[in-house]
Order: structure tokens, then C-alpha cells, then sequence
């Protein structure tokens, strides 16, 4: 999977006629990389660039060519833009590719990317106030999915726009996602995990806990899919990370049928640390964890804190996601096996890249 990143968000460049009828420029920078920012695009793809300026599309945008195979690192967008002056404005830009074989809009898209030549995750960056200059979610940009599958529902997913790759969607959590709303449709596609299938489509009042959380996709996904049979759900990782799950946990109210600030919430959890009283006392059904093996010095930690969690409760299941990145997060399934949990069941998720190898994702459900 490739994701469109803001290098610079937009902004209006300096006005070089003093005539009021001039349009100004609305002016940003991207990039294309993959989801940890290891590498770029390195083929030829049209993009487009579009504005909304309260909510409301001004038509069908800009096209670009982003010049993969010439090394190209960034793209400079600039879109006209009428402003009406002494009248607030408040403007974003969204740019994606412009052809839909590379479109990544629903969970649905992400599941069948296998099936055509990658894809490529649109961008929306923060508001901007044309009138003041004011920004809205500033140093943040969002993704916005569909559930998918036959339902309307969509996840919006708020994402820092500087270095951090802990505050970033990475491509198991976005693939586990789209996993687990096709669980929930009908029909369900091949390949099901039949445990988790039927867990998730019988067990009422379920408690689940998720573990490295970053942005929060997974859990997010799980309170909006599943709503009718969770209880509570708690999204934790660590306090550089709370700031973006509060604001993607608020963005999910809005549209929803139900309030999902009256089961899902988010707090720290350290794995280093001893396990917060309100963890260690409550009864999780599942523990879900995705993308976070890629460190092997912190997987002890991680492994112990599962444990931890499973006290008294032999019947938790884990959920795991993950693309292996090195031969060295193999470490997790050794220590794994050491606390006591077996695999349950597994599976692979095809994830194409576009001029690339194609890549998976692997699944697995531990008891």
C-alpha cells in the first residue's frame, strides 16, 4: 500500500495582484510512500488535487503526474481559488490518485487490492480559514474510509502529518480493519477465520482491549462495526499517542447511530509498566494487537503484558496483525508459546503494491 502524505500543509501564497478579482493560490507539498516511509512511489501515476471550501466541492480539481520512475521525492500542488473577502472560508484540500483502479475510498477497496495493480490512500488535509489565515487540527491530515460491504458507514481517521510513524495508519491495522467489517457482512468472504467469525457473530457484552493502538483504526472499526455486542472497548498505547486517539475516538460521534463515547474510550499503557488497576481488573474476552512486533526489544514486554491480561481468564483470544518486516519478529511466536498460548488459526491477506512486489498481511488468532 502506498498513502499520499503532507509535506507542507496548504496554504495561501502571497497575492502577486493587487486586483480583488484575482484568484489566490492554494499551495501544498506531498509525497507517496508506504506506510512506514521506507520508500517512495517509484511509478508513474496522475494524481488529483480538489478543494472543498465548507464541506462544498469547487469542481473537478487539478490533475497532476507524479514522476515515480524519474525519483521523484515531492510534489508541489497549486490550485486557484476564489476568495471572498470579509467572509470566512474554511478550506481543504484533498488529493488522490485520479484513476479508480488505485482508489483506496472503502474497506472493501482494500480487500480487493490484490485484484488490480495496488493502491494508493487519498489524503485530506486540515481546514484552513481563508478569510484569517486560521487552521483547524493543525500538524494533522485525515483518511477517510467506508466500511464498506454494503454499509454506509465511514472512519474517519485522523493522522499526524510530521515524522512519526507511531501516529501514522500502517498497512496491517488499515488491512485487519477491512478484515474484520467483511466478517461482519453477508455473504462473508472465503478464507474466514472461523473462530473469530463465530466470536464475533455470537458472544454478547464482549470486553476487548487493544494494545499499541497508534491512530486507533482497529478499535474504531470494531466499536462501529460490532457496536450491538460490545461492552467496552480500550484502546491504549503510549502518552505520545493520546492526543491523536482523543481526537480520532471524537471524530467517530457524529455520524454514528450510537455514541461510541459510552463504550469506547483510550488511556496509557506502558508494557514495561505494571498493568493499570482498571486493566488488571477487568475480564477481556479479546486483546487485539496489530503492527506492533516490528521491534524485537520490546516483544518481551509486549508478550508479558498479554499474559498479564489473560490472568485468571484462559479463554481470552488474541488477534494478531502483522507484515513481517525482518526474520528477527519471529521472536513474538517463540515467546508466544512460552506464556502459553497456541495459534488458533491463521491466514494471509494478498496486499498488492503498485510497481512493486506484492506483499500480505497475516492473521492470527491465539488462545
Amino acid at each position: 500500500m502506498h498513502y499520499i502524505r503532507l509535506f507542507k500543509q496548504p496554504r495561501l501564497l502571497p497575492i502577486a495582484s493587487s486586483s480583488s478579482s484575482s484568484p489566490r493560490i492554494l499551495a501544498a507539498k506531498i509525497t507517496i510512500t508506504t506506510d512506514l516511509g521506507e520508500s517512495y512511489l517509484m511509478s508513474d501515476v496522475k494524481l488529483r488535487a480538489e478543494v472543498e471550501v465548507d464541506g462544498i466541492s469547487l469542481g473537478s480539481g487539478k490533475e497532476y503526474i507524479w514522476k515515480g520512475t524519474n525519483g521523484m521525492r515531492s510534489l508541489e500542488i497549486q490550485i486557484p481559488i476564489k476568495v471572498q473577502r470579509g467572509v470566512e472560508q474554511w478550506t481543504t484540500m484533498i488529493v488522490g490518485p485520479a484513476d479508480n483502479i488505485y482508489g483506496v475510498d472503502s474497506f472493501d477497496d482494500v480487500l480487493g487490492i490484490s485484484q488490480n495493480e495496488g493502491g494508493i490512500v487519498k489524503v485530506r488535509s486540515r481546514s484552513i480559514d481563508l478569510k484569517t489565515g486560521a487552521t483547524r487540527s493543525e500538524g494533522m491530515a485525515e483518511r477517510v474510509f467506508s466500511t464498506g460491504f454494503g454499509r454506509r458507514d465511514k472512519i474517519h481517521i485522523w493522522e499526524e502529518t510530521g515524522e512519526s510513524i507511531a501516529r501514522h495508519i500502517w498497512d496491517a491495522g488499515l488491512v485487519l480493519s477491512s478484515y474484520l467489517s467483511s466478517l461482519a457482512s453477508s455473504p462473508r468472504p472465503a478464507g474466514s477465520l472461523p473462530t473469530l467469525e463465530k466470536f464475533l457473530g455470537t458472544q454478547q457484552d464482549i470486553n476487548i482491549l487493544e494494545l499499541g493502538a497508534g491512530c486507533g483504526i482497529v478499535g474504531i472499526t470494531l466499536a462501529k462495526v460490532f457496536s450491538d455486542r460490545i461492552n467496552k472497548i480500550l484502546l491504549t498505547d503510549l502518552p505520545e499517542a493520546s492526543e491523536i486517539l482523543e481526537k480520532n475516538l471524537s471524530a467517530m460521534t457524529p455520524d454514528s447511530d450510537v455514541s461510541l463515547c459510552n463504550f469506547c474510550s483510550h488511556q496509557v499503557l506502558d508494557w514495561s509498566a505494571p498493568l493499570p488497576q482498571d486493566v488488571r481488573g477487568e475480564r477481556w474476552e479479546l486483546v487485539v494487537v496489530a503492527d506492533c512486533t516490528y521491534n524485537p526489544d520490546v516483544v518481551p514486554d509486549l508478550v508479558n503484558t498479554l499474559i498479564k491480561v489473560r490472568d485468571g481468564n484462559r479463554e481470552t483470544l488474541v488477534l494478531l496483525a502483522m507484515k513481517v518486516r525482518h526474520d528477527s519478529e519471529m521472536v513474538f511466536f517463540e515467546l508466544m508459546e512460552k506464556g502459553g498460548f497456541g495459534v488458533v488459526e491463521k491466514c494471509k491477506v494478498p496486499l498488492g503494491m503498485v510497481g512493486e512486489e506484492d506483499q500480505e498481511i497475516e492473521i492470527f488468532v491465539f488462545r
